[in-house]
């Protein structure tokens, strides 16, 4: 049923809580995984908390988040290769729901898999939930799964 799955990661054991769901649909139907990390340097907790805040990152330091991002997603998927899955990788940078859907499209998805951090309260209403606004401008089917 599904040909392509896009996994979305931020980098936390949190967010690879959906890896094990991911793989085993694909694995079961023959499915090839993308995993996408979004980069959005300016708006990122290290960001935030630094003294930068939320001035614009010089180009040498998107490169910093841009590669370090690639690396972790070369490290997961190749233990996804080693048990016998197809894997791309793929770093965006920019609005993370936008871009998940955006790269969704580009390549060629046909359902999308990621954790829910399960914001609550106050954290929710500040800081949104990307699952949720995915589920509104995605018409694919997404598999989200509750980190624990």
């Amino acid at each position: 049923m599904y040909k392509h799955i896009l996994i979305t990661l931020d980098g936390s054991s949190r967010s690879e809580a959906v890896l094990p769901h991911a793989s085993g649909v694909a694995r079961s139907m023959g499915a090839e995984l993308t995993l996408l990390r979004i980069v959005d340097a300016v708006n990122s907790d290290w960001s935030e908390r630094g003294a930068l805040g939320k001035a614009t990152l010089d180009t040498t330091a998107r490169s910093l988040f841009a590669e370090h991002a690639q690396t972790y997603l070369d490290g997961v998927a190749a233990q996804l290769r080693a048990s016998g899955l197809t894997v791309r990788t793929l770093v965006k940078q920019g609005a993370a729901a936008r871009q998940i859907v955006e790269a969704a499209k580009e390549v060629g998805a046909d359902a999308i898999a990621m954790a829910t951090h399960s914001r609550r309260g106050v954290t929710r209403l500040m800081f949104g939930s990307v699952a949720e606004e995915v589920l509104h401008i995605t018409s694919l089917p997404t598999l989200l799964v509750r980190a624990a």
